[in-house]
């Protein structure tokens, strides 16, 4: 990881060491993320020397793109779009200990760097199953705010669960 650009998702700010961000490629969109859960440690981390960026549009793009193939959309939030759409605009590894984040950076070949836990063994797709007759329809194509939310099946008007292709 010496040398390489690192973009830091919010999990990297609140936990790594502040010598350990320096440096750091991160999303304006995490500034209030940081706010809202740890107040003081928004306030240590606006005294470390970080890189705050906005993605492009076309980055944004791509990485939303990545996200609805592998169907992690639903479970990523706008800011976690962020930090990936900057992780292929610079070329830059994640620093991340979330699945999802993983999962849709090794779809566009974007290196990624646990920050305290080991980080997935495989790559997933995610398909949408329901919970009465059990067909499958596609995964969600837009980040939700309600997470496990995602609609009734339209053959039988049973729930819909998320869960992986191939299983």
């Amino acid at each position: 990881m010496v040398g390489a650009a690192r973009v830091l998702d919010t999990g990297a700010l609140l936990h790594l060491p502040p010598n350990r961000l320096s440096g750091g490629l991160v999303a304006n969109s995490q500034r209030n993320e940081i706010a809202r859960v740890d107040k003081d440690r928004a306030l240590l981390i606006e005294g470390v020397r970080l890189h705050w960026r906005s993605p492009s549009d076309e980055a944004l793009q791509r990485a939303r793109e990545a996200a609805q193939e592998t169907g992690d959309i639903s479970g990523l939030s706008d800011v976690d779009m962020d930090v990936l759409a900057i992780a292929l605009e610079h070329r830059a590894i994640i620093v991340t200990d979330d699945h999802r984040i993983q999962n849709v950076a090794g779809r566009f070949g974007v290196g990624w760097h646990p920050v305290m836990n080991e980080g997935i063994k495989e790559h997933w797709e995610w398909v949408l199953e329901c919970k009465g007759c059990k067909k499958l329809h596609p995964p969600p194509e837009n980040v939700s705010r309600w997470r496990r939310t995602y609609g009734s099946c339209a053959d039988c008007g049973s729930k819909l669960k998320l869960k992986r292709g191939g299983d």
